[in-house]
């Protein structure tokens, strides 16, 4: 059983110094500050920073990959496994790959909360004239991606740590581009991130191409039109079908009862990733 006293209140993690691990901590997500694709051991990895509070006070904290999408503003949620940096005078909070996230009540908010300035998101709309959508497999372990995992193969030893593991212990990422003309005749090159292929896959039934960049290629181009948010730093947070692309799919919904299996193959992905990350 976990004790009261092995949580840590925010006012307790700003004073702290730098390389210090939080174990267990509480506080509500207030609001997302920046989005950002880096790369780590060869992998494009997605980062997003929060800022997060308790009714001790406020800090950020940055989360990497999968775990972006397990956190929403406005909700309370357990940290476990969390480390500390210096941000300026604040310190600040950042996973690992330890790191598990569960949902529990409102937490509450101090007296006064700082909501940060932040570039606004812009919506961008028009017709898909090339994309490149990479899918990798990454060591849950040391964090590498994988270059070669057989799609048959029951095990796969780790190209970097050398650890042997089942093959459905590795995590999928992804990254890539999209190229869109604009209905005002631009065309942008725009940087997919992670979490936006990830709720693509999820919301458009693609369970089964979840493991296929090619498959997810095509049928990003064949939409008649794509509608992308895009943050103030350039990335693609998510994105689908634009309206022309609704309208002229709609006629395929009523027939579409049959890919509510692929949901389930999805969330049994995603239920292996969560149980294999706890």
């Amino acid at each position: 059983m976990e004790r009261a006293a092995d949580k840590v209140a925010i006012a307790d993690v700003l004073a702290l110094g730098p390389r210090q691990r939080v174990g267990v901590m509480e506080a509500r997500v207030l609001q997302t500050t920046a989005n950002r694709v880096v790369p780590v051991n060869g992998v494009a990895s997605e980062l997003r920073v929060f800022e997060i509070c308790d009714p001790t006070g406020q800090t950020a904290l940055t989360l990497w990959d999968r775990q972006i999408m397990s956190v929403q503003e406005g909700k309370s949620y357990r940290f476990t496994a969390l480390s500390t940096r210096k941000e300026g005078d604040r310190t600040v909070l950042t996973s690992s790959l330890q790191t598990a996230i569960t949902a529990v009540g409102d937490v509450g908010r101090p007296p006064s909360v700082r909501m940060l300035a932040v570039a606004g998101d812009q919506t961008v709309r028009g017709q898909v004239t090339g994309v490149q959508i990479v899918v990798k497999p990454r060591c849950r372990r040391c964090h590498a991606g994988q270059e070669s995992v057989a799609a048959r193969s029951t095990t796969h030893r780790c190209e970097r740590c050398g650890i042997l593991q089942h093959t459905n212990a590795y995590v999928l990422t992804y990254s890539g581009m999209v190229m869109v003309a604009t209905r005002n005749g631009e065309e942008l090159s725009l940087t997919l991130t992670n979490s936006a292929v990830f709720n693509y896959v999820r919301d458009n039934y693609l369970s089964g191409m979840a493991h296929d960049g090619p498959s997810l290629e095509e049928e990003v181009i064949g939409l008649s039109e794509l509608e992308a948010t895009v943050n103030g730093e350039g990335l693609v947070v998510r994105f689908g079908p634009g309206v022309q692309a609704e309208a002229s799919g709609s006629a395929k919904q009523d027939g579409a009862q049959g890919e509510e299996v692929k949901t389930c193959e999805l969330g049994e992905l995603l239920a292996e990733s969560e149980d294999i990350n706890a």
